[in-house]
């Protein structure tokens, strides 16, 4: 078996991305980065890198590439905090639970988790309860990435409502339906989150007029294109 990292993956990189508190005067105010994986196009690296994170040696590379990146851009910077996302083939490692324990020993509560929606196979339904609890036995913060996307079912993010602190909501999911369908879901979801105390970002956000419409809400965080993103320096 070749156990060589693709030459594609080598050249990994990360950038962060600002997720903001917006006011009504349009005052936006960084309230954390997400850390976001970048080929050497600055483009998502795809299905070549995801199928990496199923294996021990890709995982490896990962946490090289987010380690350095995260200590680039905490060390001496206190006030920063910065959303790792997690694949959850990624928790069947005992590599990345050990770098995670690190990161979390090292900066605590200036390193959160996102918990995406891709799943390689199908599980039981309480398939991913331990390991979420584990990370939040361990004191991360957790967040719930793209709701009502793969797997982060409604009934996923039920059961995870006494361990998450927040949920995100992509605006590019309803890219195809009309005005009134896509206002329909992010009121359904920001409901569900007022409901249950959860911070909500929406994600997907490429004008002003998506700007104004979501600002204001001291619940509400914003985050995309508009906003641009952030180097590795922040």
């Amino acid at each position: 078996m070749n156990n060589q990292i693709a030459p594609d993956l080598v050249k990994l990189h990360n950038i962060f991305q600002p997720i903001l508190r917006v006011d009504h005067h349009l005052h936006a105010k960084v309230d954390a980065y997400e850390m976001l994986m970048r080929d050497a196009k600055g483009t998502f690296p795809g299905i070549q890198f995801l199928h990496s994170l199923t294996t021990q040696k890709g995982n490896n590379n990962w946490i090289d590439i987010s380690q350095q990146a995260l200590d680039q851009v905490l060390v001496d910077h206190p006030q920063r905090k910065i959303y790792i996302n997690l694949e959850p083939c990624q928790m069947e490692f005992s590599n990345v639970w050990a770098f995670l324990d690190t990161i979390y020993q090292r900066y605590h509560n200036q390193v959160a988790i996102e918990i995406t929606e891709r799943r390689e196979t199908i599980h039981s339904l309480d398939y991913l309860d331990d390991e979420i609890h584990r990370l939040k036995d361990m004191g991360y913060e957790l967040a719930i990435d793209d709701v009502c996307a793969g797997s982060n079912s409604y009934a996923f993010i039920v059961r995870q409502l006494s361990v998450i602190h927040r949920i995100k909501l992509s605006l590019l999911i309803f890219r195809n339906e009309d005005q009134e369908t896509r206002r329909n879901f992010v009121n359904a979801w920001q409901t569900f989150a007022l409901h249950h105390h959860l911070d909500f970002v929406i994600e997907g956000i490429a004008n002003r007029e998506l700007v104004q419409k979501f600002a204001g809400n001291p619940m509400v965080l914003q985050q995309g294109f508009y906003w641009g993103k952030c180097s590795a320096n922040i």
